[in-house]
């Protein structure tokens, strides 16, 4: 069976500018990263507690001009990023502490893909890690055959013609497959316009020719509301763009679908989306559920049958989210509990999940 890891990262030491103009850009963009980031806590480093105030941003501005400037936000190394405030350093835990430099190299992600058997991985481009088109490009040249990288935009400004031009350049120049396309960036533009303004219309329409698939990042909540939300506006969306092949970055939030007892109570919207439209799921729940559940996830393993019986195995992807996953577990692991607990697939189903599934998304689709 060929293993095809939907969602991994490489990436340079994260206190360089990783594909940006300078350090101070890519700052930016990982000060946001942080200041949205919940999955793991802020950390006091004097004692080691837990604070709930982040003290990145400006929580009446989202924007761009919310960012606060005098914290000294910077990566200090071993999987944290760090800054100060009136005196009291704190940090996020957001690599794992064996990530000395903070990095990704391409040989050390291929190593542990060896390891555990993976032959090909996707690597996804967010703004937190760099503007990676070049590094994913130098990587695939290096290792034919072993990554698939995706493009790269500003979201909020992605209808403008120079955002166009780059991502068609991405695609038809630098060997790109598909597009990562996050609604954190539109921190840039302040929220100004959805990604479904008509505004963005020749943007979609430029995706849609090109053929990609588009791997989607939706927060729990933005400045437009909350998930369900932003799923009637994605709906909306997909019946203007019914051809575009899409992903659910990290997969559905089943967790707050659970009635309480281990059931999803799957909302309408949610349903409709997955059985209407040309929609992929990430089976991708360590990175998730990691900081308050003990691997093997076995709550997981619930859920991800549920979501199989309901909508079957032909939208499901099996990935990582390597290196972040090590925070967690072990790269294996974040293979494992999935693999060794599917007997509720078939043969030709785990090939498809772990696998196949994936690679057909960035196959020519003969019926376009």
């Amino acid at each position: 069976m060929q293993i095809v890891d939907c969602h991994g990262h490489i990436f340079p030491p994260l206190a360089e500018p990783c594909g940006f103009a300078s350090s101070a850009e890519h700052r930016l963009h990982l000060q946001w990263g942080m200041h949205t980031h919940r999955a793991q806590p802020v950390v006091r480093s004097r004692d080691g507690a837990t604070v709930s105030e982040r003290h990145l941003w400006d929580s009446d501005d989202p924007s761009e001009t919310g960012r606060k400037e005098d914290v000294d936000f910077r990566v200090d190394g071993n999987g944290r990023l760090a800054w100060t405030v009136d005196g009291e350093d704190h940090y996020v835990q957001f690599l794992s502490p064996g990530t000395r430099h903070c990095d990704s190299p391409a040989e050390t992600i291929i190593a542990q893909m060896d390891y555990i058997g993976v032959e090909t991985m996707v690597l996804q481009n967010d703004h937190l890690y760099g503007n990676s088109a070049g590094i994913f490009k130098a990587a695939m040249e290096r290792f034919p055959g072993r990554f698939i990288g995706l493009a790269q935009v500003e979201e909020g400004s992605a209808w403008q013609d120079r955002e166009i031009e780059r991502l068609e350049d991405q695609i038809t120049e630098s060997g790109m497959s598909g597009l990562y396309f996050t609604l954190n960036g539109f921190m840039r533009s302040g929220w100004k316009e959805t990604y479904a303004a008509g505004a963005f219309d020749d943007f979609w329409t430029t995706v849609d020719r090109l053929g990609v698939p588009v791997f989607w990042v939706f927060p729990a909540e933005t400045p437009w509301g909350g998930f369900l939300q932003e799923m009637n506006r994605f709906a909306d969306w997909f019946a203007r763009f019914p051809r575009i092949r899409s992903v659910i970055v990290h997969g559905w939030p089943t967790a707050a679908f659970d009635d309480g007892s281990g059931n999803i109570r799957w909302p309408g919207v949610v349903a409709r989306i997955q059985e209407d439209f040309p929609v992929f799921t990430e089976v991708l729940y360590p990175i998730a559920w990691g900081r308050d559940h003990a691997y093997p996830y076995g709550a997981a393993i619930r859920h991800v049958r549920q979501f199989h019986d309901r909508f079957g195995a032909s939208r499901m992807i099996w990935g990582s989210d390597m290196p972040n996953v090590e925070r967690y577990c072990t790269y294996r692991q974040s293979l494992d509990y999935v693999l060794l607990n599917s007997g509720f697939l078939t043969k030709t189903e785990r090939a498809a999940v772990f696998g196949g599934n994936c690679l057909s998304l960035f196959r020519p689709d003969d019926g376009r």
